[in-house]
């Protein structure tokens, strides 16, 4: 299955001054619900504010600071070269603790242009980058209250059946055969498997699936920010890769480790028409792998913090406990879409019990 051509916003929104603006507009309303999502910290300067520090938005991913700098023409950089170069130069002398600085346009560069941004990347002590037709489509595809703005239904009715599909063979031979490639970092592998709040919703069932989130990113999130993902030494050799589906566990024929079928029979917790992969690279097993929202992704062991949940869930002093704080008024403020903001307050909540003062 296809996915049909789509036009860029370059093709899409006017030009001049006022496509410049409404094209910066599209650009950190699709960063702040990516920065919701993923909780990371987005913020977005106006248009004189941008021109003068040379960059028009901040994402801070961990510990990693990245400038986002818009710049609305079409193609390659051609004439803007001289005002790219200066907006990178003011960017490095306002932010000396920037990482990264990302330029923003409307189209993807060609093979020359790259080469340009490379060679003026060069020059300076910070990483470039360029995000053009692709990276946006990819945000566009990602939030729909914001890509149907600029794009059919039909965009998305074609993106969604081609994301909500079984992987085909080969493409799960070239996704696992790259545990034995020596060029490729399997901590990497890893860390672009990490799941997200859309995926753990393909996952689970939808009274589980935002705990689930809560719970992993509050067992794996600092590590992953850290870039210091822990993985076993050097893995390599016989690759087997087992496929099993919900009715599969149901009829008891699966192929997974047998926490999952305990954790299904217990609590039916899984999206039912979702696939689990048990990988086994050299001897060393990982479970559990899932392709959803046309990616893989990696949950380690979903079973345990199945478990844990379900565990709080009846445990009768943390019930009272939130029917206390919520008698108290707590819940106003733990009602939010972003549970970044939930874990803040009960963070705060209990240093404030644990602290003397």
């Amino acid at each position: 299955m296809s996915i049909p051509n789509i036009p860029s916003l370059s093709k899409i929104i006017h030009h001049g001054s006022e496509g410049g603006q409404e094209f910066a507009r599209a650009m950190n309303q699709l960063l702040f619900e990516d920065s919701q999502l993923y909780d990371y910290h987005f913020q977005s300067y106006s248009d004189s504010a941008g021109d003068f520090k040379g960059v028009d938005a901040i994402m801070e991913r961990g510990l990693k600071k990245i400038g986002l700098q818009y710049r609305f023409f079409e193609g390659n950089p051609k004439k803007e070269k001289i005002n790219i170069k200066k907006s990178l130069i003011k960017a490095v002398e306002s932010f000396s603790d920037m990482d990264e600085w990302i330029l923003v346009t409307p189209d993807n560069f060609t093979r020359h242009g790259m080469s340009w941004l490379e060679e003026v990347s060069l020059k300076i002590d910070m990483k470039v980058k360029h995000w053009g037709h692709s990276e946006i489509l990819s945000f566009m595809l990602k939030y729909p209250q914001i890509g149907k703005k600029y794009y059919s239904a039909e965009v998305f009715r074609s993106h969604n059946a081609y994301l909500d599909r079984e992987p085909t063979k080969a493409e799960i031979n070239a996704f696992f055969n790259q545990f034995n490639d020596p060029e490729i970092d399997q901590q990497m592998i890893f860390f672009h498997a990490q799941p997200n709040l859309h995926d753990f919703r393909k996952i689970f069932s939808n009274d589980i699936y935002r705990e689930v989130s809560d719970f992993y990113n509050l067992l794996h999130g600092e590590t992953f920010n850290s870039n210091g993902i822990a993985t076993p030494k050097k893995i390599s050799g016989a690759i087997k890769v087992c496929v099993s589906s919900v009715d599969d566990i149901e009829k008891e024929v699966d192929q997974l480790p047998g926490g999952m079928s305990m954790a299904f029979k217990e609590f039916d917790c899984f999206q039912k028409n979702v696939s689990f992969y048990s990988v086994n690279v050299g001897g060393v097993s990982f479970s559990v792998w899932c392709f959803v929202n046309g990616r893989w992704v990696f949950v380690s062991k979903p079973w345990r913090i199945i478990n844990a949940i379900y565990s709080l869930r009846n445990n009768r002093g943390i019930n009272r406990l939130i029917k206390w704080l919520r008698w108290l008024g707590y819940g106003k403020f733990l009602r939010t879409e972003n549970s970044a903001s939930s874990k803040t307050i009960v963070s705060r909540i209990i240093h404030g019990l644990s602290t003397k003062k």
